[in-house]
């Protein structure tokens, strides 16, 4: 009996901690299973406040930029055109200084070039007198060769005599035309040597700005040698490069209003409108177009507005286009569509890119006047997405 209550105590201690697992599963299924049941909610649909634009098709002159630089189109290397020993350099002729056309820079020591000339106009007094005595000789030869041809038209005098006669005046005449030769001959040796005399001078050819002097007192010269350089600040221009397609129409850009920017540290320090004065005429291949030229006025005190070797951005037209819409660039995405709102959701359309700007598209395609087009860039966006117009 003692046996039989040990097992009776320890099959209890067994199975009551099963009975209370099975009786709380039990319970547990139990209220799962009696739960009541709540309604399915449907999901709110997410809508996307976005930025619209209306289409409006109309005739557009697209802008672009380009980079270029400010150039002079005229310069000039100043040196003298003969040799000789620097006598005077003026004042002014100072990197930096602006002159005038035609004012004196420097000057050769001009000595030997007086002397050289003053024997000229010695030698041409000479000849001045003797072409009068040869003229007056070939007169008197003249008058006597026709009166013996007379007398031997009477047979009055020999044949000898006419021919004596007729040989001295050949030589009169022989020696009065070497005598204007040599006349002829020193006339060009003295515009020679007053031309030495005015190249003994260096002047300016032109208004502008003088730089790279390397010149002084003493220093002696020859025409290979460069003594400064010039720059016509009057004639500044830009240069730039547009590319092929608008290099096309180059009769329609001639001509045209410009907007030449000087900036500098990322800070814009000029701005100044300009026309295009021409083109280079040629395709630079190497740059992916043509090059054209805008003029940079000179300030109302003649200084200049934006200065020589100025790295500037112009704002130019690319010509006329017509039946175009101009949309965001944010309104454009990489498989060439837009999306248009109908209904307040968004449907795809595929349109052709006539024009690109700066920040802006030229458009045609499969879109109307008066469409509203999504201008905000979503991640997400396709068709049938809803939407709300800012502002509306």
């Amino acid at each position: 009996m003692p046996f039989l209550k040990r097992l009776f105590s320890t099959g209890r201690k067994i199975l009551l901690p099963f009975l209370i697992l099975i009786f709380g599963y039990s319970g547990f299924n139990y209220l799962v299973a009696t739960k009541p049941e709540k309604p399915l909610q449907p999901r709110n649909e997410q809508v996307w406040t976005v930025d619209a634009v209306v289409v409006d098709f109309k005739v557009a002159y697209p802008e672009k930029s380009s980079f270029g630089q400010v150039e002079a189109s005229r310069k000039s290397a100043l040196n003298f055109n003969i040799p000789g020993e620097v006598e005077t350099v003026a004042e002014v002729f100072r990197n930096g200084n602006t002159v005038t056309k035609g004012q004196e820079l420097a000057r050769l020591d001009q000595d030997l070039l007086r002397i050289a000339k003053d024997e000229i106009m010695v030698q041409l007094t000479a000849n001045k007198t003797n072409i009068e005595e040869l003229t007056i000789q070939l007169d008197l030869r003249q008058k006597n060769f026709d009166r013996i041809n007379q007398m031997q038209a009477a047979a009055v005098t020999s044949q000898a005599n006419l021919d004596e006669a007729r040989l001295a005046l050949s030589m009169a005449k022989n020696a009065l035309q070497q005598a204007t030769q040599q006349k002829n001959q020193l006339e060009l040796s003295l515009k020679r040597a007053n031309k030495n005399l005015d190249d003994a001078v260096l002047r300016a050819p032109f208004d502008g700005i003088i730089s790279n002097v390397q010149i002084g007192r003493g220093l002696v010269l020859s025409p290979s040698i460069s003594v400064g350089s010039m720059t016509d600040l009057s004639s500044l221009e830009a240069s730039f490069v547009v590319p092929s397609d608008v290099f096309a129409d180059t009769e329609q850009l001639i001509g045209s209003e410009v907007k030449v920017i000087w900036r500098s540290g990322g800070r814009e320090i000029k701005t100044i409108m300009s026309t295009i004065d021409r083109a280079e005429g040629n395709l630079a291949i190497g740059q992916g177009g043509g090059r054209l030229y805008a003029g940079i006025p000179v300030g109302e005190d003649g200084n200049w507005i934006i200065p020589e070797g100025a790295f500037v951005e112009i704002i130019y037209s690319s010509g006329r286009v017509e039946n175009v819409a101009q949309l965001p660039e944010a309104a454009l995405y990489d498989d060439h569509s837009i999306f248009v709102i109908e209904d307040n959701r968004t449907h795809r359309r595929r349109v052709e890119v006539v024009q690109k700007s700066e920040g802006v598209v030229f458009v045609r395609g499969d879109i109307n006047n008066g469409d509203l087009v999504v201008a905000t860039r979503l991640p997400a966006l396709g068709d049938g997405i809803l939407v709300k117009p800012s502002g509306s």
